[in-house]
């Protein structure tokens, strides 16, 4: 996923102007979005997100082109399932979470949406870190492979990823671990704010 704004969403790097927060990413799966209007282009969508935490749970989301983009840990593979499910859903069918096909076509973000994650090429569950970088819940950072020969619906990405995560179980010390980047987190900010 490039920085270049050319179509939605933005990557996730982009747009960060939580002053709290120094790991630099937001989330801009539509379920955080205000999509009550459309936007002049995708810049007007930057920092619109939401921020992601030290210790969050998130998805390293992969391109065929190699760019990547950082999501809530859901909204990664959420947005799989929305860009192989049915070609056109009906306008009151909830694409991601509750937002619906309608909800996107008014703000502007359906195609390029489904359009964007249908390029994805894997997703990495993990932590994001301090310095804004994925840390994986296991140490052979298993990679959940999007493969669209397969994968012909939401159902069947479903399926896939059940088995997936009953192969890579989290590895309970790096979940530690990530639980301690959230509390440092939060006792820096609560120091700079009291």
């Amino acid at each position: 996923m490039s920085k270049n704004l050319s179509r939605f969403p933005p990557n996730s790097s982009l747009g960060n102007t939580d002053n709290d927060s120094y790991v630099g990413h937001m989330c801009y799966c539509p379920m955080h979005l205000d999509l009550s209007r459309p936007r002049e282009s995708v810049a007007d969508w930057v920092g619109s997100g939401k921020s992601l935490l030290p210790g969050q749970a998130v998805s390293l989301v992969t391109f065929e082109d190699g760019t990547s983009t950082l999501m809530c840990d859901g909204c990664g593979m959420s947005a799989i399932r929305a860009a192989v499910g049915d070609p056109e859903p009906e306008k009151e069918k909830p694409i991601v979470g509750s937002v619906t096909r309608e909800d996107m076509e008014t703000a502007g973000i359906y195609e390029d949406y489904r359009s964007t994650f249908r390029d994805a090429a894997s997703v990495t569950p993990g932590a994001v870190d301090p310095n804004g970088e994925l840390y994986p819940w296991a140490i052979d950072k298993p990679v959940f492979k999007i493969d669209k020969d397969s994968f012909t619906d939401a159902a069947s990405v479903a399926s896939a990823v059940q088995e997936f995560n009953r192969r890579h179980l989290v590895d309970p010390s790096r979940e530690k671990i990530a639980m301690g980047m959230a509390t440092h987190y939060e006792m820096m900010t609560s120091r700079r704010g009291g």
